[in-house]
C-alpha cells in the first residue's frame, strides 16, 4: 500500500499543534516493521531545516518544491495521481477538491464551534467553509480523543462509524532533565520555585488571564510564574499580565525552541494548563513526562489525557485553580505522588502507537 502525506507542515520552523503531530507521526511511521510505503509532499518558500530533510530523506519517495501557487488545488493532486498513491493523508484538515484516490483527515479540536468569540470573524468564516467540506469527502477522519469524535458529530453531523480515535504520543525527549535547576537559571535567569503556564499558542482558549489572577492569590513571594508562549496574542491576558501587582514575579519567555522545553518542565514545581478547551493537551502529556505535577481543566479531552494523574480544576474559577496550586506548592508528599502518577500516565501514549492505529485506518480505507 502506498501512502501519500501532505508534509509541508514538517518545514515550519514554530511549531504549533498540526507540525509536531506531522513531525511525529512521520518519524514514527517510519521506524515501523510492517509499514506501507510512504510518499512526502511539501511546499515552502522559506529554507527547510536538517529535520525535515532527515525525514523526507528516510521516506520511500519525497516531493519538495518552492512552489506554492496552486499546491493543494493542482500541484500536489497531480503529483499523487502520477505516483499512483493509493490513500492520501491530510494532517491539516484541508483537503483538495480533487484526488486520485481515497483521502484521511486529522480533526484536532473544533473550538471554533464552541468558543467562535474568541476568532477572527474572518478566520471562523475560513474554517466554517474549508473543514465540514474536509470532513464530508474524506473516506475517513482521524480524530485525536474521543471528545474531538463527539465534537465531529455534534457540530459537523459525520457519522461515528467514519471517525477512528487515535489519541497523540509524547516525544521520547520529553524526560526528567539532570540539573534542570541548574540551566533554565543559566538559560533564561529563573532561579528558585516556579509555576510553568501556557505552553502554546497563546490564544485567548489557553485561559492564561485565570492564571495570571490564581498566581496573584498565591500570596507566595518565593515562586515565580513562567509563561511561553505568545502571551501577547490574547488582548486580556496581556493585560492582566501588565496590570498585575505580581508584575515583577511573572517571566514572560516568549516562542522557546522545543528542545528548551523538557529543561522548563523539569525545572518547575508545577505545571498549569486551565485551557477552556482542548483536542487533545499535549503539553498536559509533556509536562508529566518530564516528572512535572500538573494542574489543568477538568473540561474537553484535558480528563482522557491527564485521567488521576493530575490536580482537575474548573478553568473558570480562578480560587479552584489557586487551590490547586496552592494544595501542591505547599505539600511535598502530594506533589512528588502526583509527580510519580504522571509518570506512570505518561507512558500510556506513544507515537509508535499512534502511528500503528493510523495504519489500521489506511488499511481500512485502502480496502
Amino acid at each position: 500500500m502506498r501512502v501519500g502525506i501532505e508534509a509541508s507542515y514538517l518545514l515550519e520552523p514554530r511549531k504549533s499543534g498540526v507540525e509536531t503531530y506531522t513531525l511525529n507521526l512521520v518519524r514514527a511511521l517510519l521506524t515501523l516493521e510492517e509499514r506501507p510505503e510512504v510518499f512526502l509532499y511539501a511546499a515552502r518558500r522559506q529554507p527547510w531545516s536538517a529535520e525535515a530533510r532527515e525525514l523526507f530523506g528516510r521516506a520511500d519517495a519525497a516531493r519538495l518544491t518552492r512552489l506554492v501557487r496552486l499546491w493543494l488545488r493542482l500541484r500536489l493532486p497531480v503529483a499523487m495521481w502520477r505516483d499512483r498513491v493509493q490513500v492520501a493523508h491530510f494532517p491539516g484538515t484541508i483537503l483538495p477538491a480533487w484526488l486520485c484516490c481515497p483521502a484521511v483527515t486529522t480533526f484536532y479540536d473544533l473550538a471554533a464551534y464552541r468558543y467562535p468569540e474568541l476568532y477572527d470573524p474572518a478566520e471562523l468564516a475560513l474554517y466554517r467553509r474549508v473543514v465540514p467540506a474536509a470532513a464530508r469527502r474524506s473516506a475517513a477522519v482521524i480524530a485525536v480523543s474521543q471528545h474531538t469524535k463527539r465534537d465531529l458529530v455534534r457540530f459537523l453531523g459525520v457519522p461515528e462509524d467514519k471517525i477512528q480515535v487515535t489519541p497523540l504520543g509524547v516525544s521520547e525527549a520529553f524526560a526528567p532533565v539532570a540539573g534542570a535547576g541548574e540551566i533554565v537559571a543559566q538559560r533564561y535567569g529563573i532561579e528558585g520555585r516556579y509555576v510553568l503556564a501556557c505552553v502554546g499558542s497563546g490564544h485567548p482558549r489557553k485561559n492564561l488571564r485565570a492564571v495570571v489572577k490564581a498566581f496573584e492569590r498565591l500570596e507566595m513571594p518565593d515562586v515565580r510564574l513562567v509563561i511561553v508562549g505568545a502571551a501577547e496574542r490574547d488582548p486580556g491576558a496581556w493585560a492582566a499580565i501588565q496590570q498585575s501587582p505580581a508584575r515583577e514575579s511573572i517571566a514572560l519567555l516568549g516562542h522557546v525552541p522545543e528542545e528548551e522545553l523538557p529543561a522548563l518542565y523539569s525545572a518547575a514545581a508545577v505545571f498549569c494548563f486551565p485551557s477552556l478547551y482542548e483536542g487533545f493537551g499535549l503539553p498536559v502529556l509533556e509536562a508529566m513526562a518530564c516528572g512535572t505535577p500538573v494542574v489543568c481543566g477538568n473540561t474537553s479531552s484535558l480528563p482522557e489525557v491527564a485521567g488521576e494523574a493530575a490536580v482537575l480544576v474548573e478553568p473558570t474559577d480562578v480560587e479552584a485553580i489557586a487551590g490547586g496550586l496552592k494544595e501542591l506548592l505547599a505539600d511535598e508528599g502530594r506533589r512528588l505522588a502526583l509527580a510519580a502518577a504522571g509518570l506512570a500516565q505518561a507512558k500510556n501514549f506513544t507515537w509508535r502507537r499512534t502511528a500503528e492505529m493510523t495504519v489500521q485506518v489506511y488499511q481500512g480505507i485502502a480496502r
